[in-house]
């Protein structure tokens, strides 16, 4: 009996930790399907029919085993439904492989104890909540049928054996299989927290690396760089490689700025800081203020960057330097041209009459210098005024940008230059460029205004917005001056607008106006 007995127990032992091995991914989930509990009761039926081959026999119809206990995990895992799939499974079993089945009590017996047992067990696994007493219950109640039904047949002394070995494999079972729950539970977590670091740590590495608009650097405190993502390959012209384990950032910023640095922060700590302290002593000053830097990037070319440095903290630890640039070469280079001057007119964001001054003055001299003639357009929106009277400011306003926007993709000039004069008057400087062309270029100017059809019922001659163009072109050279360019164009936009509007006229087909009144040229 006792060999019976260790076998059965090693065969318990060994289909406790072989389910939980196969099935340990479904049993770290809350939920379980109908198919999932089908499945438990059948693997626990296979062990309970293995458990019967290696039992010990009492007599013909009696068997001693660890039958119970399987049906009692069986339940605990799959509840009622699982629990009575094992105990159809053993039945099935038994009559198949014993061949004892009859009418009589004795051989009804077994089969009865191991059903009810499944029933009980599978109501108790559902029903209470605590997992001790699930088990506890469960297997009391497993020794009270066998007990009672023990006493149908006479106590025998088999019977306190076998009572006494379900009630200690039960004790087993349950202590193994929390066991077991408990080591789920931490690999479940422990598996959790793995993902969540690896997603975390992937997400950093994403937006380090997809930072291709911006540089981002780590300096140890030995002062190498340890780290550099492809933004700062991009903006410097370096590889990682060439970079990493250098004395970065030294190599790429301009070492007089990093000296006047120094010295600014000496005056305020005190100390003398110099070369590589700037940047520590720095992060420490002025965490998350960015300063201003010039870069030399690996071609020589000088940039100018925006470059925040932070303390770089590991386990709050402070490692070294973490710094973060942009580049704002763009930015400044236009923050220094709006510094003289204005460049764009407020409402069509086109140059401005300040700017349009200025640009002529350069267009005029380049094209003297290269000995190329120079044209300039004025035009004018006809009864401008009479369309804000009629419309308002507001749809005046924007009027004047959807002519301006016209203007733009209309002249098909590289270089031109699009200005708003003043008003509703508008000029394009065109560099290199003959009068025909000018022409050309005003006459299909004045044609897409037309045909884009802004409705306007304050003309005299058309329901539609128009305009009124004059143009002139020059060498400019030591005899005349850029003035005598725009009086030419103003005269000829003059005498568009005295002949009848929507038209375009050139300077050089005007005729002998000596004496011309400009009187009401706007109305």
């Amino acid at each position: 009996m006792l060999r019976d007995m260790i076998a059965n127990f090693a065969l318990l032992t060994a289909f406790f930790f072989l389910f939980n091995h196969l099935f340990r991914r479904y049993l770290m989930e809350d939920h379980r399907t109908l198919r999932f509990k089908l499945l438990i009761g059948i693997t626990h039926g296979c062990c309970a029919l293995l458990l019967l081959l290696f039992s010990y026999q009492i007599n013909e119809t009696s068997f001693i085993d660890f039958r119970h206990i399987v049906v009692i995990s069986s339940a605990y895992f799959g509840g009622l439904t699982a629990s009575l799939v094992t105990a159809l499974f053993f039945v099935l079993g038994r009559i198949t492989l014993v061949g004892t089945f009859t009418s009589s009590p004795a051989s009804m017996t077994p089969l009865l104890s191991i059903t009810l047992a499944a029933i009980g067990s599978g109501i108790i696994m559902q029903v209470v909540k605590c997992y001790r007493h699930r088990w506890l219950l469960s297997v009391l109640l497993s020794m009270t049928i066998i007990t009672i039904l023990s006493l149908t047949r006479g106590i025998k002394k088999d019977t306190f054996s076998y009572l006494a070995l379900v009630g200690l494999g039960g004790l087993f079972a349950a202590s193994l299989i929390a066991f077991f729950s408990t080591t789920n539970q931490l690999t479940k977590q422990l598996e959790y927290s793995e993902r969540k670091y690896r997603s975390l740590h992937a997400l950093q590495e994403a937006i380090f690396e997809s930072a291709v608009g911006t540089a981002i650097i780590a300096i140890g405190w030995e002062g190498q760089l340890t780290h550099a993502n492809k933004g700062t390959e991009k903006m410097l012209g370096y590889r990682a490689d060439e970079l990493v384990g250098k004395e970065s950032p030294l190599i790429f910023l301009d070492p007089n700025e990093v000296e006047v640095y120094g010295k600014e922060l000496s005056q305020k700590t005190g100390k003398t800081i110099q070369g590589l302290d700037v940047f520590f002593y720095g992060a420490a000053e002025h965490v998350s203020e960015g300063r201003e830097w010039s870069c030399i990037r690996k071609d020589g070319a000088r940039i100018t960057v925006l470059l925040t440095l932070s303390p770089l903290l590991l386990d709050g630890k402070t490692v070294g330097v973490i710094g973060i640039a942009t580049d704002i070469s763009e930015r400044k280079k236009m923050e220094e041209q709006l510094k003289q001057l204005s460049l764009l007119d407020g409402l069509t964001k086109i140059a401005n009459r300040r700017f349009f001054d200025e640009m002529l003055k350069q267009e005029w001299k380049k094209a003297a210098q290269n000995k190329k003639e120079l044209s300039l357009i004025f035009f004018d929106i006809d009864h401008f005024k009479a369309y804000n009277d009629l419309y308002g400011h507001q749809a005046g306003d924007d009027c004047l940008r959807k002519v301006t926007a016209i203007a733009k993709k209309t002249i098909n000039h590289t270089s031109a230059t699009i200005a708003r004069y003043g008003g509703e008057e508008f000029t394009i400087i065109l560099p290199d460029t003959n009068a025909k062309r000018a022409a050309q270029l005003a006459e299909n100017l004045r044609s897409a205004i037309e045909n884009t059809a802004i409705f306007h019922n304050g003309t005299r001659m058309k329901s539609v917005v128009t305009v009124s163009i004059g143009v002139a072109t020059c060498y400019p050279d030591g005899n005349n001056v850029p003035e005598e360019l725009i009086t030419k164009a103003d005269e000829a936009l003059y005498y568009a607008k005295g002949h009848g509007r929507n038209r375009m006229i050139n300077y050089k087909e005007l005729p002998k106006m000596a004496g011309i009144l400009r009187h009401d040229r706007y109305s």
